[in-house]
């Protein structure tokens, strides 16, 4: 059995792989699968016990109804997007487990009928810069996470600091997805399916290149744990 990773490249997959391995997966249940993958999609599914959508290009805007802003900077892979469709229709299907990390929580977000700003800058204007991109582990902004939250330990404090690589967020959150961390400027930063059957999470920064922080590697624990896998401690 395998935790399938989604990404555009093996270099790309590669903080997640990392950051899966962290959290007490060996390297032989992590399966990259791409747009170029050559193994079927079902039979992929087939033997997975988890899906983790990692961050990427822009959703195209065609599929939460809208046509693409000339001003709004979005480039777009429609076949990452076929790819990520068809993955997460076979994990509800099979009630896999599902980890979705900034544009994977965007891609999650359309995919349940929700809808995106397709640029921060022009369309939602704030103080805060949310595409910083000095280190992958530079801390941006903090976040306030709902105290029950189902998010792994309670980011609080100095550890509530996040990163932040993103010019796309939620607009309109889909059905059924409850909002469980936000930014100081009202964006939804976190998210959970609520559905006992079928286990859903994301994030809207990127806890892959935050997994030396306990409540980052918290998060991935979580997920581990979902798919049937024992965490150390």
């Amino acid at each position: 059995m395998s935790i399938l990773v989604s990404a555009s490249t093996d270099e790309k997959a590669c903080p997640y792989v990392e950051a899966l391995r962290g959290a007490g997966v060996p390297a032989a249940a992590i399966q990259i699968v791409k747009p170029s993958s050559p193994v079927p999609l079902r039979e992929l599914a087939d033997k997975a016990t988890g899906l983790v959508l990692c961050g990427g290009i822009d959703v195209a805007p065609e599929r939460y109804g809208e046509a693409t802003r000339p001003d709004a900077h979005v480039e777009v892979s429609l076949e990452r997007d076929e790819l990520e469709w068809s993955l997460l229709d076979l994990a509800r299907e099979r009630r896999l487990p599902v980890w979705a990390v900034c544009r994977g929580f965007q891609v999650v977000n359309v995919y349940l009928g929700g809808s995106l700003w397709q640029d921060l800058p022009s369309q939602h204007p704030s103080a805060i810069n949310h595409s910083v991109t000095t280190t992958p582990e530079t801390l941006v902004h903090t976040v306030e996470v709902e105290p029950s939250a189902p998010i792994g330990e309670r980011i609080t404090g100095r550890d509530s600091r996040v990163n932040s690589r993103h010019h796309q967020a939620v607009k309109r959150l889909a059905d059924g997805l409850v909002p469980v961390a936000l930014s100081p400027d009202g964006l939804i930063e976190a998210a959970v399916l609520e559905r006992g059957d079928w286990w859903v999470r994301g994030v809207l920064w990127h806890p892959e290149n935050l997994i030396a922080l306990d409540p980052q590697r918290a998060l991935w624990k979580d997920f581990v744990r979902a798919v049937g896998v024992e965490t150390p401690p």
